[in-house]
């Protein structure tokens, strides 16, 4: 895999909009602003600012793609940051240059939505990159906080980096063993969504990450055997569950995601660690995907690497 330059203060960063597009609370000018303000210098794709009829989609799929394109041709520009999540980013993905990304490797950071854009580049272009926040959310925290440091870590992580949660929440062993591999994944959603499609999820061997939000707890159910009769967790080496925000039960509050993931993974053969924060959620983790991953089942640890 490859890993992409380090991002240091002072580099240009696009700002794209490869899903939705920003609340009018959250104009792509004060965006840009915070993201000035950790020391980049900030460009604004043409996503962020077209308008669709639709209205959850933030450009057309051509506008987003040549975004995204340009972006990683441009030799100033250095770093790629998703303003938000959403949906319809998979719509891009037969217009994105492969081999352009793969010979021009940068950093590129989002999450939820952006979890089509992960698995497409890590294995169409064999690049690593970040499960991490949203430029957004430095609207709604202290660029000092952990998530910030969380950031940092990632993007300038060296030989090896043990995965940290925010304190008082710790990573939490459900099934027992240890094993590696390619770290892959993201929202169980798009995951799902990419079965029997071009940009199907590889799992072979690798290290399994999967997290959502305001799905009922059946709809969780259901698309964790989607993937269980697609042979999508058996070909992993490992699973690592992030949170399940705001995932509830109508017909019985005190069994929520948690429970069934208790339920659901009792009986798999390799290792699961759960509560890994890097998902919907404030404060959040950062997570090299594509990077070389060692999963704890034992001790609830994780830890990723550079090679």
């Amino acid at each position: 895999m490859i890993f992409p330059p380090l991002l240091q203060k002072g580099d240009a960063v696009l700002l794209v909009s490869p899903s939705s597009p920003l609340t009018e609370k959250q104009p792509i000018e004060d965006v840009a602003r915070a993201v000035e303000d950790m020391g980049y210098r900030v460009r604004i794709g043409d996503s962020c600012r077209e308008k669709t009829a639709c209205g959850y989609a933030a450009a057309s799929p051509e506008t987003r793609a040549r975004d995204i394109n340009e972006g990683f041709a441009d030799p100033d520009i250095k770093g790629i940051w998703c303003t938000r999540g959403g949906s319809t980013a998979a719509r891009m993905l037969p217009l994105l240059e492969y081999e352009l990304i793969r010979a021009n490797p940068k950093v590129l950071l989002g999450f939820s939505d952006v979890t089509s854009l992960h698995m497409a580049l890590q294995q169409r272009c064999g690049l690593v990159t970040y499960h991490g926040p949203t430029a957004n959310r430095l609207l709604q925290s202290a660029p000092d906080d952990f998530t910030w440091r969380s950031l940092a870590a990632a993007l300038h992580m060296g030989d090896c980096l043990r995965v940290q949660n925010p304190p008082e929440e710790p990573i939490l062993p459900l099934r027992p063993g240890r094993a590696s591999g390619v770290l892959t994944g993201g929202n169980l959603s798009l995951v799902t969504a990419s079965l029997a499609t071009h940009w199907e999820i590889d799992t072979a061997e690798k290290v399994l990450y999967l997290e959502d939000i305001g799905e009922a707890v059946y709809a969780l159910e259901r698309m964790l055997n989607q993937l269980r009769w697609a042979g999508i967790l058996d070909r992993a080496a490992a699973v690592v569950l992030g949170p399940f925000t705001s995932c509830r039960n109508a017909y019985r509050e005190d069994y929520g995601p948690e429970a069934l993931l208790r339920d659901f993974f009792a009986d798999y053969p390799k290792p699961v660690v759960a509560n890994v924060r890097s998902a919907h959620c404030m404060p959040m983790v950062t997570l090299p995907l594509g990077a070389c991953c060692q999963v704890d089942g034992d001790r609830g640890e994780l830890t990723v690497f550079r090679r």
